[in-house]
């Protein structure tokens, strides 16, 4: 057993992932998220007696066009590979990376031995047939990746609509058939939303419903998802009189709304809310009434904002959880003007004033981020000095780049691909490390070095392109402590109570 971060562990397993499978049909616990030689296992667990309800493998014939932009940089030909594929079934070991994602193994010898990218991509165009560290795999949409593309079908493993939602499970075997050209995967029909309470006029660069994410669908692929910054939405959910966990709006900023009846309004980011035109200072509670515009300006050093509502955004919930992946686009999917949001009864009484927790001790410091070290490198000094935060940085992960003060890394060139975490450091070849985001795969092929702390999650969720990071190891003891410090620190960010009765 080896720790990922401070509320997971990785089981490995004797044996291969038919092995994984087996162990995992006998976890009980919030998630379970089966490897190639490992199990991923979230929280407490325990061990029951094996359900021997497993449905019977199936055979899934896929056509394939094979003319994958790095077939060149390879040396191959579409013909060699595909004859290298003919009548050749592949076998799902386990499902992961994003919704429907099958790792299919028992690939050829020279497609077999294609390591993963140096640097993952930050864009694989959806159905793209790639292979990397020994698997094969489709990406069901478009999305960051670090596989070898080889070709490209029209099938889609995943519908969000229709269970058991993943097309492929693991154990079914897979006919990859070549055919001379084929039509790009449909988008997904996308349903505007209809509310009552809020409308989008503009929703700015990238606007998402988010709570504090889902649990037990990592199997399917499915990623947690949630506030980037889930200490700033329980600040700002309590300031309303909100469940701690109730869905946001989360904004990158600048955006607009029309409010459809009377709500109350809590804004935690370094952003103005703007009434009707008019600014409201910082960290109190706004009441707005029917007709009132509302705009939340453009959010300055830090990467986000969250605007909570009293009574807590309401949109369908998908595997328990209001919860948008902005990479897969689980509904409601990023938010577009027109949409209009229902929002909950008001249950508790808001707050007065609020104040933000701040990342940063003082001007210029860098962000510290305490992490549990390992499972699988030891890093000697390669994690140690400061980072910079790439401008390529999203919800999938925030890209560092090394300044040059770090140590050697000494990093397997390859490992089995298993569980990863939000605040997991995967160190790719190239050294620049990737701290994992909310809406990164259940499953990741690159090595982790360290893992971001529980109770400094939120801190990831405040960088922005430039911002200096130095990660500092400490130990389960030492986050446990931070855990129950960090709920105090919520707790002692409210003042007061609001003199309005919000109906």
């Amino acid at each position: 057993m080896r720790q990922l971060g401070d509320e997971a562990v990785l089981l490995d397993v004797d044996g291969g992932h038919r092995e994984a499978q087996a162990l995992a049909r006998r976890i009980r616990a919030s998630d379970v998220v089966p490897g190639e030689t490992t199990v991923g296992v979230v929280g407490p667990f325990e061990l029951v007696e094996a359900r021997g309800d497993e449905t019977p493998a199936s055979l899934h014939e896929i056509p394939v066009v094979f003319d994958g932009e790095d077939l060149g940089e390879l040396g191959l030909e579409a013909a060699e590979v595909a004859a290298m594929l003919a009548g050749r079934p592949l076998e799902v070991a386990f499902l992961g990376f994003m919704p429907g994602f099958a790792y299919l193994v028992g690939l050829p010898g020279p497609l077999a031995r294609l390591a993963r990218r140096a640097s993952p991509r930050t864009r694989v165009p959806a159905g793209s047939l790639a292979v990397g560290g020994g698997y094969a795999g489709i990406y069901p949409v478009s999305s960051p990746g670090g596989w070898n593309l080889l070709g490209r079908t029209s099938f889609r493993p995943f519908d969000w609509t229709t269970p058991p939602y993943a097309r492929l499970r693991p154990g079914d075997r897979v006919l990859l058939v070549p055919e001379a050209s084929l039509p790009h995967p449909p988008e997904p029909v996308r349903v505007p939303l209809e509310g009552t309470a809020l409308e989008v006029l503009d929703p700015g660069p990238l606007l998402l419903v988010e709570d504090l994410g889902r649990r037990g669908a990592g199997a399917l692929g499915i990623p947690r998802s949630g506030a980037a910054n889930r200490c700033w939405l329980q600040v700002a959910n309590l300031a309303v009189g909100n469940d701690p966990g109730a869905a946001t709006l989360e904004t990158s900023g600048p955006m607009r709304l029309r409010a459809r009846r009377d709500l109350a309004l809590a804004l935690a980011g370094e952003a103005v809310l703007v009434v009707d035109g008019s600014g409201r200072p910082p960290g109190v509670v706004t009441v707005v009434g029917a007709g009132q515009e509302v705009a939340v300006g453009p959010v300055r050093s830090a990467a986000r904002a969250v605007l909570a509502v009293g009574g807590g955004i309401e949109t369908p919930s998908l595997f328990e959880s209001r919860s948008c992946d902005a990479v897969s686009g689980l509904p409601p999917g990023p938010l577009r003007a027109g949409d209009a949001l229902d929002v909950g009864p008001q249950s508790g009484r808001p707050r007065r004033r609020f104040r933000l927790p701040s990342a940063r001790r003082a001007p210029g410091e860098p962000v510290v981020l305490r992490a549990i070290p390992g499972p699988d490198v030891l890093a000697r000094g390669a994690l140690e000095g400061r980072f910079a935060v790439d401008a390529r940085s999203d919800r999938t992960g925030v890209r560092l780049l090394s300044t040059g003060s770090q140590g050697r890394l000494d990093t397997p060139e390859a490992i089995p691909s298993h569980a990863v975490l939000p605040g997991a450091v995967q160190l790719p070849p190239s050294g620049d490390p990737v701290i994992l985001g909310p809406d990164c795969g259940p499953v990741g092929g690159y090595p982790v070095g360290a893992t971001v702390i529980t109770a400094d999650l939120w801190k990831v969720g405040t960088l922005a392109a430039g911002d200096s990071v130095e990660l500092v190891p400490v130990s389960m003891s030492d986050a446990a402590t931070a855990r129950a410090e960090l709920d105090a620190t919520v707790a002692a960010c409210l003042e007061g109570w609001y003199p309005t009765h919000v109906a």
